[in-house]
């Protein structure tokens, strides 16, 4: 007769239960034998001092419900605005995703609307900016776990999400005016809106672009002003991102050819956000680069960022950032996740063993704890079918 198993909260452990797989590998835990009998609450402290949750046999007669009396789902509603009370990773990931997908949503929305010359809805934007700023509150990491989410077929609208996201992460992380970071991400959220007036055959064309190509490229900046001027609810401020995110301290960006404090504080965080996520992303005349060979690269163009800001969002992300997806010297392939405090090496959320098939329990391996472990290599998004999404789903309280 099959076990059927029952994921549960540790902190939802009673004497009685008996522990079939736990978050995390079996030899990663000074258990001798795989399963535990709890006997005593010393049992049952052990277990939680080791892992988040474990999997019991789902017909024993328990029915505990979740620590704080309800299901964390994807769908979880999102607290009000200015609900910056602190929550652990996977309890802000459900409220993140969602957050994710509304700003999706309202990308395509405003495409649609500039398309047929309707005013784009700027109070959405709004709204949802400041829902970004305050998941990054409640939890750094959680949000930037989606900009891992990659779609070559929608790439305007995702890069815009992405663009935005990581420059209010980048923002709150090195410590900033709230309201100037609120009109730095609808900028940044609305920075592309001018591709909508280029012609796609230039947009998606797989081979190199001619000048004349790439000179009508040029003028999607002034174009998106052009869009938006028309807008109510956007600042000056907003409108500069829209229109020099291209710019380069050394004078060499476009349209205008801005040069060092010409080019706001503001639109030089939303360049840097905007030259990462372009080049980890795969492109029709590209295949997108790790993150760490685009900071690299972008280190090397001398000039074109400011030199601090860049540093901070190297420092930000770490050498291996929050959903980047690595397969370890074992031949395992997981999901980088927080650490519980700054380390040299990652924590691992195991998904696919060494070769390559599914994990049932997912776990994690924290590579300071078991220095046997390393990262091998880092993969582009989807490798071996796998998806930051799927496994935020899975992985979710």
């Amino acid at each position: 007769m099959a076990v059927h198993l029952k994921k549960i909260d540790t902190r939802d452990l009673r004497i009685g239960m008996y522990v079939e797989a736990l978050d995390r590998p079996w030899l990663e835990t000074p258990y001798l034998l795989e399963g535990v009998d709890i006997k005593t609450d010393a049992d049952i402290d052990e277990l939680r001092a080791l892992c988040s949750h474990v999997y019991i046999r789902s017909d024993e007669p328990w029915d505990a419900e979740p620590h704080d009396g309800h299901a964390h789902t994807a769908h979880d509603v999102i607290p009000p605005l200015g609900d910056r009370t602190p929550r652990s990773f996977r309890q802000e990931l459900p409220v993140a995703r969602k957050i994710h997908d509304n700003a999706r949503g309202l990308i395509r929305t405003i495409h649609e609307e500039i398309s047929e010359n309707r005013r784009p809805d700027t109070a959405a934007v709004s709204e949802v900016v400041e829902q970004m700023m305050d998941s990054v509150a409640r939890h750094p990491d959680a949000l930037v776990w989606f900009s891992n989410l990659k779609s070559r077929d929608e790439y305007t609208a995702i890069h815009s999400l992405n663009v935005c996201m990581q420059a209010v992460s980048l923002a709150t992380f090195v410590g900033n005016d709230e309201r100037a970071i609120k009109e730095m991400g609808i900028g940044a959220l609305l920075h592309d809106v001018g591709k909508i007036k280029i012609p796609l055959a230039i947009l998606n064309k797989p081979g190199k672009l001619t000048d004349a190509e790439y000179d009508e490229i040029k003028k999607h900046p002034q174009y998106g002003v052009e869009i938006l001027e028309k807008a109510s609810g956007l600042t000056p401020a907003s409108l500069d991102i829209v229109r020099d995110h291209h710019e380069r301290l050394n004078g060499r960006g476009y349209p205008a050819g801005l040069r060092g404090s010409e080019i706001s504080y503001y639109t030089q965080i939303v360049a840097i956000a905007d030259v990462y996520d372009a080049m980890t992303s795969d492109r029709v005349y590209q295949k997108g680069r790790t993150p760490a060979e685009a900071l690299k690269l972008m280190a090397s163009f001398e000039g074109d960022f400011n030199d601090e800001l860049l540093r901070q969002f190297t420092d930000y992300h770490g050498e291996y950032p929050i959903g980047t997806l690595v397969e370890l010297n074992t031949g395992e392939v997981g999901f980088v996740i927080p650490s519980p405090e700054r380390q040299e090496k990652p924590t691992v959320l195991l998904v696919l063993d060494f070769k390559k098939r599914r994990y049932f329990p997912q776990r994690v391996r924290d590579l300071m704890r078991f220095p046997k472990f390393f990262v091998n290599r880092m993969l582009a998004p989807g490798t071996h079918g796998v998806d930051v999404e799927d496994f935020a789903e899975s992985w979710e309280v």
